[in-house]
């Protein structure tokens, strides 16, 4: 098993250019591509949680949770 890098830089010691794009890689799901709703992530949810509209709730959450996950990598 690899070792865990600390950031970018530690990364390119450890992985390929390649590796470390697709390990930043954040998917939109099929869901949040075609959210019916307007707005900022935090609005979204708020409007799906009002029409309880419980699945795309929850794919949004994952969604912005996996990019403020990236941000915080790519920051490191």
């Amino acid at each position: 098993m690899e070792p865990q890098a600390e950031s970018i830089s530690d990364m390119k010691t450890h992985m390929s250019i390649k590796e470390i794009y697709e390990t930043l890689e954040v998917y939109i799901p099929e869901e949040v591509m075609y959210c019916p709703y307007n707005g900022s992530y935090e609005q979204m949810i708020q409007k799906a949680m009002n029409d309880k509209n419980i699945p795309m709730v929850r794919s949004l959450i994952e969604y912005r949770d996996a990019m403020y996950n990236r941000e915080r990598k790519l920051k490191n």
